[in-house]
């Protein structure tokens, strides 16, 4: 069975760190595909490598989660 895959988007390095790791002891198999900084970096690893699930900063430069 495939692994499943995420992306992490947070303008700040502290909670990104703290939220991939708090992944990799809930759920050690998940790959993290990828973490951006800002919206439109986002929205290109979302359609990049398709992840299973995207974890979105609420508000971000660019663009925000919601968007």
């Amino acid at each position: 069975m495939k692994a499943a895959t995420a992306i992490i988007a947070d303008d700040e390095d502290l909670p990104r760190a703290e939220l991939r790791r708090m992944l990799a002891v809930a759920w050690p198999d998940l790959v993290i595909a990828a973490e951006c900084e800002h919206g439109p970096a986002a929205v290109e690893a979302i359609d990049e490598h398709q992840p299973d699930i995207a974890f979105l900063d609420i508000r971000m430069p660019g663009a925000s989660g919601l968007d």
